[in-house]
């Protein structure tokens, strides 16, 4: 699936709680600053949840991970078009293993522009995820 190793922006947030008391929107995702806390670009040379949580830890600087979201084709090119664009659920998957990295790649069906990887970080270990399970 993956000829070449693909070019990819990772962007994280690392408190998703928002202050303890207010959870993130897992169904209106912000992927621009002011909602993020950082921005790193890295190579993805691997079509599985191992060489995509790879490539994120070398890239991301916390260690528990809660969401990965991939933004689709039709996902990638709105935030293109609109910097502060908010993604809606039908613009990204939830990238959980194997399959989903791959439905994710294959949603971007022209891998010479980069791919947008969103990723909601714990900032405790016991903190659970959203609301929204699968």
């Amino acid at each position: 699936m993956l000829g070449r190793p693909c070019a990819v922006c990772i962007v994280w947030d690392c408190n998703p709680a928002r202050g303890g008391t207010q959870r993130s929107n897992y169904r209106v995702l912000h992927w621009r600053p002011q909602n993020i806390h950082g921005l790193g670009f890295a190579e993805l040379d691997s079509n599985d949840i191992r060489g995509l949580s790879a490539t994120i830890a070398r890239t991301v600087p916390h260690n528990t991970v809660g969401y990965i979201h991939g933004a689709t084709d039709d996902g990638r090119q709105k935030l293109r078009m609109h910097s502060s664009f908010q993604l809606s659920y039908i613009d990204y998957i939830f990238i959980e293993r194997d399959q989903d990295v791959g439905a994710w790649l294959m949603s971007n069906p022209v891998l010479e522009d980069t791919l947008d990887l969103m990723v909601y970080c714990h900032s405790l270990a016991t903190q659970e995820r959203g609301p929204l399970r699968r």
